[in-house]
């Protein structure tokens, strides 16, 4: 049914597995969610489970999808820890509800203090798939195909608990409520299809992996793995971190951005999965000026980036290096003429005629080895 998936149906090829997961995949990623909340003190109200009354369960249809619901004790607010597909045909497209019995929906996902022994270990995502059952040796999770294409939840949402996204394989667009001010454990890990999130304005990653294999995403499944309490902002579809002054996503659907003044870097995987058309610089950013459709540093004088269309470049004269990390845009070069003034390194050619294989590339000056 599911390609990769680990075969548990004889206890031998189980235990095998789980010896080999439980170093892995359990002390990498369970092990740090259970010390971000150690403590009471360490978390939010809507967080601790005494804040909720999980006597009664409220389960409620909408859109192919029954939510499985808790209230808080005084009623004003509600949990969906679980989703169920109902249609198992049709490829939906989920809007969270707003409000469960006329409570808003403040949380969203999973929490380890529901289950008991062993199933607390293994974080499930919104639709009850357990991330031990979906990962491989390597600790990547192979992914449920579940027929969800998209996700939009409400901005009353103010907290998600970990994997809430993760393992889900065909999930390519996701709307985060405006609300959440932080994205913990593997909220996304191993949805390889995610093209793009919509993200609050300002937010922060407090643990590692968040974006763990979003293959979709290079830029953040990157650059998030050990990042933890930095504050990423999200502005004209660009992922800033700001504590690093550090652009480390694009995109992947982006036609137009500008360079904000505060980036003083640029990722070589915020750029991949892109096709640019046009790219500016704030006039006040200090670091990095785009000319005849080359992105360089300026101090340098190092190319970073080619976008926008055309057959031919004639590669701007105020650069003189160019580097294997270079990344260019799906353009289909057929020509590309380089000034006497750059100089040369191993590999330079990679980035150019990996996505234009018959490009024809002319060098005015000499190589350096």
């Amino acid at each position: 049914m599911i390609d990769g998936r680990v075969n548990v149906s004889k206890e031998c090829d189980f235990m095998k597995v789980k010896t080999i997961l439980v170093p892995i995949f359990l002390l990498f990623l369970v092990l740090c969610l259970k010390s971000n909340v150690s403590t009471a003190a360490e978390v939010s109200t809507m967080e601790r489970l005494d804040y909720w009354d999980i006597t009664k369960e409220y389960t409620v249809a909408e859109q192919d999808v029954t939510y499985h619901t808790y209230l808080s004790k005084d009623k004003k607010e509600s949990w969906i820890f679980k989703a169920d597909l109902l249609n198992k045909e049709k490829m939906l497209d989920i809007i969270i509800p707003q409000k469960i019995e006329n409570a808003p929906v403040v949380r969203l996902g999973y929490s380890a203090d529901l289950y008991q022994g062993e199933e607390a270990a293994w974080p499930q995502n919104l639709f009850g798939v357990t991330m031990f059952d979906y990962c491989d040796a390597d600790s990547r999770p192979t992914l449920e195909i579940l027929n969800v294409k998209s996700v939009v939840m409400p901005d009353t949402i103010r907290e998600m608990g970990s994997c809430t996204f993760g393992a889900m394989g065909n999930l390519k667009y996701i709307h985060l409520s405006d609300k959440l001010t932080s994205l913990k454990n593997g909220t996304f890990f191993g949805s390889k299809d995610i093209k793009k999130i919509d993200f609050p304005a300002k937010f922060k990653v407090e643990a590692a992996n968040v974006f763990g294999y979003c293959d979709g995403l290079p830029g953040l499944a990157h650059e998030t793995k050990y990042l933890k309490n930095d504050t990423l902002t999200f502005s004209g579809n660009m992922v800033i971190n700001q504590t690093e002054k550090t652009l480390i996503q694009v995109m992947p659907d982006t036609k137009k951005i500008t360079i904000p003044k505060s980036v003083k870097w640029i990722e070589p995987t915020a750029f991949k999965n892109t096709s640019i058309k046009t790219l500016k610089v704030s006039k006040k950013n200090k670091y990095f000026a785009v000319h005849k459709r080359c992105l360089n540093r300026k101090a340098e004088k190092e190319l970073v980036y080619v976008f926008g269309k055309g057959s031919t470049l004639t590669l701007s004269k105020k650069i003189k290096q160019i580097s294997e990390d270079v990344v260019v845009t799906k353009t289909k070069l057929k020509k590309l003429i380089i000034s006497h003034k750059v100089k040369l390194y191993n590999n330079w050619k990679k980035p150019f005629v990996k996505n234009n294989k018959k490009i024809k590339i002319y060098y005015r000056g000499k190589r350096v080895k």
